[in-house]
C-alpha cells in the first residue's frame, strides 16, 4: 500500500466504503493492526486519494454532494431493456444517449449494472419492479437481469423530471424508480449496482487497474465522453472504490456492521457498536433546534417532542442508514459524523417521508452520541 505522512487530520472523509470491500479486513488481519494503526492506514489512503485527485486537477472538497446523501436532492434509477439494444455493449449505448442530457454543472455519482437476483427470487424481483418502478413501456421480461440500470444521485427535482421526460423518446428506456427514500427496491439496487463514473461538472472520473500508471488516465467504462465534451480522469480502483464510490443507502443488518466499524475507526481509533450508545440532546440544543429549525422538525413530527423523546427517536433510526462526513476536530478533540434520518412510512407513501440530516459527536468513553445539529 502507498504511504504518505498524515498531516491534515481535520480533512473530512466524505464517505468510506467498507460495506462491499474486504480490503481493510485483510490489511488489519494480515498485519495484526490495532484500531489506531488501522485509523492511520485509512487516513493515509484518504490523503493519498486527495493528493492524486489534486494532481489531476480535481479538488476533493468539491465532491461532497456527489459522494454523500443530500436530504433535499433526489436519487433516481433509470431502467433500460437490453433486448431493445442491438449492440452487445449496451452500457456504452445507454451512455451515448444519456451523456448529452446531463446538466453540465451537475456533480453526481453514477452507478450501473444489470438487475441481477437469484433465480429463486425472480418473482420477488418482478414484484419489486411492479411496485416501485414507473414504467413508460411494457417489457417482455424473461429474467430481471434483462434490465440495465443507471443510477444518479444529487439531482434537483427539475433535473430528475427533465431527464425522465427526454429519455421517454429513447426506445430502450422503459422506466424509472424514485430512490430518494428507502425501500426494498432501493435495498436491491444497493446490492446489484457498481461504480460507473463520478461526474464532477465536465470531468468524468473512474477507477483503473491498481497496477496501471497514475500518470495516465483511462476511460474504463468506454462511454463516448469526448464526443460529448467531457474530459476524463482515473485513479487506482483501490482508492476509487474505498473513498470515491457512492453507497446507496440501506439499513445496517446484524452481522454486517463492518462498514460502521471502519467509519468509526477512521475518526476515533476506538470503534464500538452503536447499539451500545445512547443519544444525548442537551437542553440548550433542544431549545435551539426548536427555534431555528422549527419547519424541519415540524415536517418530521418532532417539534413537540421533549429532549429525551427526541433522543430516543434518533437512537431508533441510527441503523437505518450508514454514517458519512467523517471528521475529527483536533482543536476540540471531537469525533463527528453525519447520518440521514428518515421519518415517516416510505413503504406506504414516499410523500410522507421527511429526510433530516443529523450531525452527531461520537464519545466512546461515555458510550454517548451527542447531537450537534438536526435539520
Amino acid at each position: 500500500m502507498g504511504r504518505t505522512i498524515v498531516t491534515d487530520v481535520d480533512l473530512p472523509i466524505w464517505t468510506l466504503d467498507a460495506r462491499d470491500s474486504v480490503m481493510l479486513d485483510v490489511v488489519a488481519s494480515e498485519f495484526d493492526l490495532s484500531p489506531e494503526q488501522v485509523r492511520t492506514e485509512i487516513r493515509s489512503l484518504h490523503l493519498n486519494t486527495v493528493a492524486m485527485l489534486a494532481a489531476k486537477g480535481i479538488d476533493y472538497r468539491e465532491l461532497r454532494n456527489a459522494l454523500t446523501p443530500q436530504r433535499d436532492r433526489m436519487e433516481r434509477a433509470f431502467l433500460f431493456d437490453t433486448d431493445r439494444i442491438e449492440s452487445g455493449s449496451y452500457g456504452v449505448s445507454v451512455g451515448k444517449a444519456l451523456l448529452p442530457l446531463l446538466p453540465p454543472e451537475l456533480s453526481c455519482s453514477m452507478l450501473h449494472g444489470d438487475l441481477i437476483i437469484d433465480r429463486e427470487l425472480q418473482d420477488r424481483g418482478v414484484e419489486l419492479l411492479n411496485k416501485h418502478a414507473e414504467m413508460v413501456r411494457s417489457v417482455d421480461l424473461v429474467l430481471t437481469n434483462q434490465i440495465y440500470c443507471v443510477y444518479l444521485n444529487n439531482l434537483s427535482p427539475k433535473m430528475a423530471t427533465d431527464l425522465t421526460k427526454v429519455l421517454r423518446g429513447h426506445e430502450p428506456f422503459v422506466g424509472h424508480v424514485d430512490t430518494t427514500a428507502s425501500s426494498p427496491m432501493k435495498d436491491w439496487l444497493s446490492l446489484a449496482l457498481v461504480d460507473c463514473y463520478l461526474k464532477h461538472k465536465r470531468v468524468m472520473l473512474n477507477g483503473h487497474e491498481d497496477d496501471a500508471s497514475e500518470n495516465e488516465n483511462y476511460n474504463m467504462r468506454g462511454w463516448p465522453l469526448e464526443e460529448h465534451d467531457y474530459d476524463f480522469r482515473s485513479i487506482a480502483d483501490m482508492y476509487f472504490h474505498l473513498l470515491l464510490g457512492y453507497k446507496i443507502e440501506r439499513r445496517v443488518v446484524p452481522g454486517a456492521e463492518g462498514d460502521t466499524h471502519y467509519a468509526l475507526t477512521a475518526i476515533s481509533g476506538r470503534p464500538h457498536s452503536l447499539d451500545e450508545f445512547s443519544v444525548e440532546v442537551a437542553e440548550a440544543k433542544g431549545e435551539y433546534l426548536r427555534e431555528c429549525h422549527e419547519a424541519s422538525l415540524a415536517r418530521a413530527g418532532l417539534l413537540h417532542l421533549r429532549d429525551q423523546e427526541l433522543a430516543e427517536k434518533i437512537k431508533g433510526k441510527i441503523n437505518s442508514s450508514y454514517i458519512y462526513n467523517l471528521r475529527y476536530d483536533a482543536e476540540n478533540d471531537t469525533s463527528l459524523f453525519n447520518i440521514i434520518l428518515e421519518l415517516g412510512d416510505s413503504e406506504e407513501d414516499d410523500a410522507k417521508t421527511t429526510r433530516l440530516l443529523a450531525s452527531l459527536a461520537y464519545v466512546p468513553e461515555k458510550r454517548v452520541l451527542r447531537l450537534v445539529t438536526l435539520y
